[in-house]
Formats: C-alpha cells, structure tokens, sequence
C-alpha cells in the first residue's frame, strides 16, 4: 500500500507521465474511432517514439493508448454502424438504432460511462490479482515455465473456430521463426541458410507489426470517407445518474466478465461483449427490447471490453504471456525498454510497475474526460480518407520499423512477414498464435532445456511436479475438449434416422 500510495502521488504530480498519458489517450480515441485502424497498430507506430523516454513515460503512453482505443471504438459503431474496433461489434447492436432515433449523443454517453466503468474495475482487479500473481509465480521452476509456455501457446490455438489444427500449425510456424540464429548454448547455426542477417535471428517487433499490423493496413486501403452530420451537444451526453444507478449491476457485472475474459489469452473483448450482453438480456427485464436501443446493451458491450484492458494486462506483466495482439506489442514494447515481463518484475522493477499500474488509472479518469470534450473532433476524424490515410501510416511503419533496429534487414523481415500475414487472412489461416509462437518459442526451448539439465535428461520431470502435471494436463484438455465439442454438436445436428422418434 505504501508503494502504491507514493506511486500514484509520483504520478499525479508528475506533468511529464501526465502528458504522455493524455497523448496516449487521444490517440488512442484517433486509432479506435477510425474503422480499419486499431490499437495494434497504435502501439507499433508509437513505440519507436517513444525511445527517447524514461520507460514509465513510454509505457504509460502505450498503455493509456490501448485503454483509450477500446472507448473510441463505439464511436463509430454508434453513428455508423461499423464497429472501431472488434470489441465494439456489440456496442452496434443498439447503438446504431439509437443514432436512428436522433439519440446518437445520447447512446455515446451510455457507451462512455460504461467505458469508464470498465476500465475502472479493470484497473483494481490488476491492482489486487497481479501482485498476488507474481508472488504465487514465483515458487515455479524451469518445468513449470515450460509447461506454462506450452499451454499458453496450445489454448490459444485451440480456441481458433474450427481450426484447432491450423491454429497448431500457425504455432508451429511462429516457434520455427523464434529459433532462427544461433544457438545459446551450443553455437550452431540454425535455419540461417549461410546469411550473416539472419544469424542474429527474427526480431520481434518486426515479426508483430508484420503479423499483426501490415494486413490490417492493406484490408483497409479501399476504404471509403464516411459522412457525419451530427452536431455535439455535452449537455445532452451524460446519462441521468438516476437512471444509471438502476444499471449498477449491469456495469459492475459486465466489467468482471471482461476481466475474467481478458485474463484468459486471445480471446479478446469481442468474446466478452457478446458474452455480456447474453447475461444482461437474461437479467435485464427490457432484455427483449434489446437490439433494438437499449442503453443496457450498449453498457453489457462497453464495460466489459474496456473491462479487458486490465484483465489482459494481469498475465502480460506476472507471466510475460500476452493476452490478446495489443498486449503482444505491449510485451514488445517492454522489452525494447529493458523490461522483461514476468514473476520476477515485481520483485526487481516493483516501483516501476507500481507506476505504471497507477498511470492506468489516471488514464481511464483522463478517457472520461477527453472522450467528454473531445467528442466533436473525434466524429469529424472519421472523414479522414482510408485511402490516403492507411499508405501515410505503412511509410511510418516502415520508418519505425527501421528505428527500432537501424537495420533493413528488419524492414525487409516486417514487409515479408506482413505479406504472408496478408495472404492467411485471405486464406483464413489464424495468423495470431505465430505471434505467440514467436513469443513464447523462447521461453519454451531455455526453460524446457533448463528443466532437462535439472532432472538429468529424464522427460519424467514434467509428470512428477504438481503444477508442472497440472500444466500439462491443462494442455491435453484444450486440444482435446474443443474437438469433443465440435463433434457433439455435429452428432446433435445430424437428421434422426427413419423410424427414430
């Protein structure tokens, strides 16, 4: 409490670690408010700016900007019916039939308090959980790590619709492209075909902006300025308090819903939207009424994908797994920085984290009050052009690209990477869990070889430590579980035979 106590003072008083925040919630408004660009591509483009800073001032800008995209991305989804950002596909459901009611205002101020909401219960919650988190890591040896990096990776491919083989295979991929270069231990070269670029192995970041950011920019270069008409009016935005309190069960439990789902890797605020707002039409006594402007509906979306933030945040910064593509560029971002996320972090950078954590909660303050007043630039942001927007944000991409390394190999890896990411979305191939593949492809070969140098090359070791077995099991049910699933709602849907009542 004492750290958390001068953290937040530090914070407050500091107009540096202010203004980085404001600046990473505006533009985190810009980048979710903009159909086609998001917070992935936010982060990519502001890491190599944020070089010349201290790294609670860089991650806290991040940070404010993941937060502030999350908010952004119903403003569209509220006036035009195209979600910002995937999360805000919910929010359309009775967002846009309020705009069609002349209420547009009136549903953003729904969407905004709820916002705000979210990312405040998300915030406590990594407050309370991720400490407690690092101190439980902490007891864990090289086999459990393993087994930890093995799951992360399989659950992730698992959950991929109907493509659980495909989701190992990307995995697979993202491994493959995480040993090349030399090896530690022994020297060896591998997969670096005789190349003096690639004996120091694929970078990160240019792996993520490749994957994650370069196919988004390139789906979107055919898109089209939208046309706004609406004029702002703040006294007509915020909700009545009487009426918001009648919906506190709505928020409080459509926030930890989002937690819980951010917590749990890739599966992201869209899953905890449509979850959300499943539980609040069960619940909601208007619940028929929904879809069709319900401010309930907007609240269940909102809350709980900003509610995602916070919970994404908990095993990104105790266990170094991120937990959804923005996290992954977060994690990147860390490490460009010296951080290494992970149960020791608390330990050697406990102040540090504790700034950061406290700048998140200035950030979601700061949201309430840049998405209050700043809401007539945001909807005349959204006539920017796609089409000379997204070819001015490839350029910065390349040229951040090359900043982070001052290598073109880096720039040639990224563009080649972005390509093939290009090309399995076409082919809907998951190009995420290469991500985490190239994330925790590391971490899998030192700590299982670690693990192996342990037990003295007895594979055994895995079976017989509790939370190592636990780990492992884990693993088998959600390669396994999914295919059951899929196969019993097949059998479910098969016609009954002749005769067969």
């Amino acid at each position: 409490m004492e750290m958390f106590l001068s953290s937040l003072l530090a914070v407050l008083t500091d107009p540096a670690i202010l203004l980085c925040i404001f600046i990473g919630v505006v533009l985190g408004f810009v980048f979710g408010a903009l159909p086609g660009l998001t917070a992935t591509l936010g982060v990519a483009l502001l890491t190599p700016l944020t070089f010349p800073l201290p790294p609670e001032q860089a991650i806290a800008m991040m940070s404010a900007l993941y937060c502030g995209s999350m908010t952004g991305g119903s403003i569209p989804a509220i006036l035009l019916k195209i979600p910002g950002t995937p999360s805000a596909v919910v929010t359309t459901l009775d967002g846009y039939p309020m705009t069609q009611r002349g209420e547009a205002l009136r549903a953003y101020g729904w969407a905004l308090s709820a916002s705000v909401c979210g990312g405040l219960v998300s915030w406590l919650c990594l407050a309370t959980i991720a400490p407690f988190l690092a101190r439980l890591a902490m007891r864990i040896g090289p086999a459990e790590y393993a087994m930890l990096a093995l799951m992360g990776m399989t659950v992730i491919a698992s959950i991929t619709p109907g493509r659980v083989l495909k989701g190992l295979a990307g995995a697979l991929i993202g491994v493959g492209l995480s040993v090349v270069g030399f090896d530690q231990i022994t020297g060896e070269g591998r997969w670096i075909f005789q190349s003096i670029a690639l004996s120091g192995g694929v970078s990160v970041m240019p792996a993520l902006i490749g994957f994650l950011v370069i196919p988004e920019l390139i789906s979107t270069l055919g898109l089209k300025a939208q046309r706004i008409n609406t004029k702002v009016d703040l006294r007509a935005i915020l909700p009545p308090v009487a009426d918001m309190l009648r919906q506190k069960w709505n928020y409080l439990r459509s926030a930890l819903i989002g937690v819980g789902i951010g917590i749990v890797p890739a599966l992201g605020g869209n899953v905890a939207a449509f979850i959300s707002y499943d539980q609040a039409k069960r619940f909601d006594s208007r619940g028929k009424n929904y879809g069709r402007g319900e401010p309930g509906g907007i609240i269940a979306s909102e809350a709980s994908n900003n509610g995602v933030t916070g919970g994404a945040l908990i095993p990104l910064l105790t266990l170094g797994i991120p937990g959804d593509s923005v996290t992954a560029m977060l994690l990147g971002g860390l490490m460009i920085h010296g951080i290494q996320p992970g149960p020791r972090l608390f330990e050697t950078s406990g102040p540090l984290v504790w700034t950061i954590i406290c700048a998140l909660l200035a950030a979601n303050v700061i949201i309430a009050l840049v998405g209050f007043f700043g809401i007539g630039g945001f909807f005349q942001a959204l006539r920017v052009p796609k089409s000379l927007l997204s070819p001015c944000l490839l350029i910065l991409t390349v040229i951040g690209t090359y900043a982070l390394s001052g290598q073109i190999f880096d720039v040639i890896i990224m563009l080649c990477l972005g390509l093939f990411g290009f090309l399995c979305l076409l082919a809907e191939f998951p190009v995420y869990p290469m991500v985490i593949g190239i994330i925790l492809g590391p971490l899998l070969e030192a700590e299982l070889r670690r693990a192996l140098v342990i037990s003295g090359g007895d594979w055994s070791i895995f079976l017989t430590r509790p939370v190592s077995a636990i780990f492992l099991a884990m693993t088998v049910l959600a390669l396994v579980v999914p295919t059951l699933i899929a196969r019993w709602k097949k059998r479910g849907k098969a016609p009954c035979p002749p005769g067969v009542v």
